[in-house]
């Protein structure tokens, strides 16, 4: 049922495409955070007249190389707790490398692709895919991409301005990439785009078993290097227990994206855009093969008034997992033995170890290698001011200073929320680009403990806020 759903869904999106031109205006395209690359192809259908056309020349190949080289220099202190964890030769800061990212994009007659390769550190996941697809560039308002694209929802390409990223981010809800078929249709000034992807980016195939990837997806604990969930070596560890311990394996699968957005252009002064997205998919049990749904949609502004820049955008997110009583009956095995004393005994009411909530109310997510809970109903507000000032200072061509703030909010009425203040500017000057970021929050994944990373998104136990400085040193070509 699956693939025939598959099938016909690709062969709407084609068909729609394939369109008679004449039913559509090929104006130019909306406002910068659509995805719609720039047209690379200038030999499309010139002309409606009976009379022959003028032959063609054959198409030839064009590509374009890309990539960047980047470098870190991170300073924060968290106090003895965090010494003594896993990261003691950064923790008061260092300089280290980021990532080096190589790419290519190009076309052939009406063909497109676009395709880049990331490396990072081992302990951030190493190598794999940042983006790869091909399509098919049917007019300037008309394209197919089919691959790992960028997922149609909320302000693209960021909804942030700061190296940090917002923490809609951190919940696979920016700037999130998928496997699958993505269709654009930007007619004047509105921007359509709609995709069905079968599964995330995974690095191997028919896995997503690696939480080595770029943008955080939903993806099985035993990937984890460590353990995620409260208590699941102890449960693993019970003769008694059945099934995976305190949490299955769980991924994404079968996911439908929908994107709306309408761009007011005030002329010289700039413009204003407005839209809605939403999307909608499966989780998939590995252990049981049992399925339940998984949702989120946003409704986002995005404006720019001379060298003022605003972008605005609400989202709510809904992960249903898909357990069976079993399942949930060793997750709260776990939750007791994780709150025993020495003795063995139950701990006392008020809960050691924080850990009381339901298995319902958490997923698994991950990126960089890393995995963490995250809270199964969440709601995010995002927002980034920003100020683009020419300079001719040397080599040094703009200074943007930005202010971002995002919060997470929680259905678990214990649970704390997440709230980020990064406070920065970018510097370019010609292939130079530098990030300059002072970020000040509680339960931001880039700026916390490492003994609490795995539940930042969720319980966020810790609730403290600390600050970190980051200086982003990157060469684009």
């Amino acid at each position: 049922m699956n693939r025939y759903c598959t099938a016909v869904l690709a062969l709407f999106l084609t068909a729609g495409l394939m369109l008679p031109g004449s039913a559509l205006a090929d104006d130019p395209e909306p406002a910068d955070d659509s995805t719609n690359a720039t047209s690379l192809v200038a030999n499309a259908w010139e002309s409606d007249n009976t009379t022959a056309a003028p032959q063609q020349d054959e198409p030839t190949l064009d590509v374009s190389i890309n990539g960047s080289l980047r470098f870190n220099a991170l300073f924060r202190s968290y106090g003895t707790a965090f010494e003594e964890g896993n990261d003691r030769v950064l923790g008061d800061g260092g300089f280290t490398f980021d990532t080096f990212r190589i790419g290519a994009s190009g076309s052939y007659g009406g063909l497109i692709f676009d395709a880049e390769y990331a490396v990072y550190p081992e302990s951030f996941g190493g190598l794999f895919l940042h983006h790869g697809w091909a399509g098919y560039e049917f007019s300037d308002s008309r394209q197919i991409q089919v691959g790992v694209s960028q997922v149609p929802f909320g302000i693209q390409p960021y909804a942030s301005s700061s190296w940090f990223f917002n923490s809609s981010y951190y919940v696979g809800l920016e700037d999130d990439y998928d496997a699958g078929i993505k269709a654009l249709f930007t007619p004047g000034n509105w921007d359509i785009q709609g995709a069905y992807y079968m599964n995330a980016e995974q690095t191997d195939f028919f896995a997503g078993q690696d939480f080595s990837r770029y943008s955080y997806d939903v993806a099985p604990v035993s990937a984890a290097n460590y353990q995620v969930v409260p208590g699941q070596a102890a449960v693993d560890s019970l003769p008694s227990v059945t099934g995976n311990g305190a949490r299955p394996d769980i991924t994404e699968q079968h996911q439908f994206n929908v994107k709306v957005g309408y761009t007011f252009d005030h002329g010289g002064l700039g413009f204003t855009k407005i839209g809605v997205s939403g999307q909608r998919g499966q989780l998939q049990n590995l252990n049981t093969g049992n399925t339940d749904w998984h949702a989120a949609y946003a409704a986002h502004f995005q404006g720019r008034y001379g060298g003022f820049e605003a972008k605005l955008q609400f989202a709510q997110q809904e992960l249903n997992a898909p357990l069976n009583d079993q399942e949930r009956a060793n997750f709260q095995t776990s939750q007791q033995l994780e709150n025993q004393d020495d003795d063995g005994d139950p701990g006392p009411e008020g809960n050691i170890s924080g850990v009381d909530y339901a298995a319902d109310d958490f997923v698994v997510m991950g990126a960089y290698a890393f995995p963490q809970r995250v809270a199964a109903k969440h709601t995010v507000y995002s927002s980034s001011l920003a100020y683009h000032i020419p300079v001719n200072a040397g080599p040094i061509s703009k200074i943007k200073p930005y202010y971002d703030f995002s919060l997470v909010t929680k259905d678990v009425d214990a649970w704390n929320d997440n709230a980020t203040h990064d406070i920065g500017f970018l510097t370019t000057a010609g292939p130079l680009f530098v990030y300059t970021d002072l970020n000040i929050s509680k339960g931001h994944p880039f700026n916390h403990p490492a003994d609490n990373f795995a539940s930042v998104m969720a319980e966020n136990n810790d609730n403290e806020w600390r600050t970190a400085f980051n200086l982003n040193i990157g060469i684009y070509f």
